[in-house]
């Protein structure tokens, strides 16, 4: 996982490795009552130990190959459904895609190592995503019983990372590819939106087979999704907006974007899903910018006319400040269309 989710709640420093701050986010002592409380407190202190220990793990898994990769990073926050590693990659797909699939390698390769260190009958029943093949804790063979929960735990986070939904570690390796061949912004909005499909079918499943812990990640993962479509509307109206426009080079980008006679060129080939998307959202800020503009000219003419009948006290402050940035702007455009 990332750091996508920092805002969900606040978080304390525990150690710092050099330049690395390890925080521990507050929600983990609501888990911890909660494994208290379901699998006893001898089991589920045990529990907890390790999968903050194997959270951490995971998130050095990140933190190691991104400075591998000449990137960096300086933060690491556990969290009770993963860890939030603040990590900057190396340039390029290759280095991002490695960064991100650090951490779910460690957590396999653990799962791959335990049974081999301590072997047990009960490794192949724990293959079960999000169920732990122990009720109490044997203190006649708690080295193995330590070494399911171990290999319980850290194939429940592979699983869970390798899930595509944002912002787990599959499906932002999947991004990572994806990006470097499609359009970025289309990418990140289709990613989002699947995330959302996904974690509403595994909530359906988790509720039908009473897997409350699958419930929690799904409502946790949509929500963070939901956020992130909401605030991708957000850009696109202030985009659209008079303010969210770029008009440092005046009302002249419009006219360069827009070929003479007020058409577009034929194309030669039928373009492509990312080229009409492109295209269409071309021309809806073309449309935007224009209305804009007429609503600017409009605005103008009633402030001019108020000042000619009023004199210029009778504007407020505000109106201007409008007519400063629009006469600006105005007499911008006329200059460089001479």
């Amino acid at each position: 996982m990332n750091e996508r989710l920092n805002w969900m709640l606040p978080s304390f420093e525990i150690v710092r490795l050099g330049t690395l701050r390890i925080r521990m986010d507050l929600s983990f002592f609501l888990v911890g009552a909660y494994f208290l409380f379901r699998l006893g407190w001898m089991l589920g202190a045990a529990f907890l130990a390790i999968l903050m220990v194997s959270v951490l793990l995971h998130e050095l898994g990140h933190v190691c190959l991104a400075r591998m990769t000449g990137g960096s990073a300086t933060e690491i926050r556990l969290t009770p459904i993963g860890g939030l590693a603040t990590v900057q990659p190396g340039r390029g797909t290759w280095a991002s895609v490695v960064t991100t699939a650090g951490g779910p390698f460690v957590n396999l390769v653990i799962c791959l190592a335990i049974p081999w260190i301590l072997p047990s009958d009960a490794y192949r029943s724990a293959l079960v995503p999000f169920t732990l093949p122990l009720t109490k804790l044997d203190l006649e063979q708690l080295p193995s019983d330590l070494g399911v929960i171990t290999f319980v735990v850290n194939w429940v986070l592979f699983l869970v990372n390798m899930l595509p939904m944002l912002p787990l570690d599959g499906a932002q390796i999947v991004r990572s590819v994806l990006a470097s061949r499609i359009h970025p912004e289309l990418v990140n909005r289709c990613a989002v939106q699947v995330s959302m499909v996904v974690a509403g079918l595994l909530a359906v499943v988790g509720l039908a087979f009473d897997i409350s812990p699958l419930v929690f990640l799904s409502a946790v993962v949509f929500i963070v999704n939901l956020v992130e479509f909401f605030e991708n509307e957000r850009i696109d109206r202030e985009e659209d907006s008079f303010l969210g426009y770029d008009f440092t080079d005046g009302y002249t980008s419009l006219d360069r974007s827009v070929p003479a006679g007020g058409g577009t060129q034929p194309s030669e080939s039928q373009p492509g899903l990312v080229e009409q998307w492109r295209e269409r959202r071309r021309q809806q800020q073309e449309q935007a910018i224009r209305r804009q503009q007429e609503e600017a000219e409009q605005q103008l003419d009633e402030l001019l006319a108020k000042v000619h009948a009023h004199g210029m006290n009778s504007l407020t402050s505000r109106e201007q400040q409008t007519l400063k940035q629009v006469s600006d702007l105005l007499r911008d455009r006329g200059k460089r269309t001479e």
